[in-house]
């Protein structure tokens, strides 16, 4: 799977958004919504053009909504502000992830094994002015996403962690 997505061109994003747009029309013909969400992966610059601004650009806003996730966008170098802010309306969720200070920025599929997720709080991303953008934005939920294995608690407690960290932000 790495493979193939370290394999991806402009065209396969073309691609993914024309096939996003026919599946963002047969969920709203359920009375669904369809939203997409990113990873690091799909901010490769290919000569000034990223993958996620080609999904972005092609894609029906009315059909194709986001989930972006903070801890997956600010580990390819970007900051989620800046796109709540350049995007208004295409982002109804958000996943909060966080990442610890000295995290690599990348922009290939997988986890760096001696910077792997941590609880909201433990990291190094400032959610309060994310979290400001989005809701300006038209943020309608956010979603706390750890990736295990979770070190030291439970997946409880490490949800209790994020949760403390996240509640008075919002």
């Amino acid at each position: 799977m790495r493979d193939m997505i370290k394999a991806y061109t402009l065209d396969d994003y073309k691609k993914i958004a024309a096939k996003a747009n026919e599946i963002g029309a047969q969920a709203q013909k359920a009375g669904l919504q369809y939203a997409y969400h990113n990873h690091n992966f799909e901010f490769r610059d290919f000569g000034g053009h990223t993958g996620y601004e080609t999904l972005l650009k092609e894609t029906d806003p009315k059909l194709v909504k986001f989930e972006l996730d903070c801890g997956w966008m600010v580990t390819s170098g970007n900051n989620p502000i800046d796109y709540f802010t350049k995007y208004p309306g295409r982002y109804p969720l958000m996943h909060a992830k966080d990442f610890p200070a000295g995290t690599p920025v990348n922009t290939t599929s997988g986890v760096d094994p001696n910077h792997r997720p941590t609880e909201i709080g433990r990291g190094h991303i400032d959610f309060k002015p994310i979290i400001a953008a989005a809701e300006k934005s038209g943020l309608q939920h956010i979603f706390v996403e750890q990736d295990p294995p979770i070190e030291g608690m439970t997946s409880l407690e490490a949800v209790a962690v994020s949760y403390n960290a996240l509640r008075p932000l919002v």
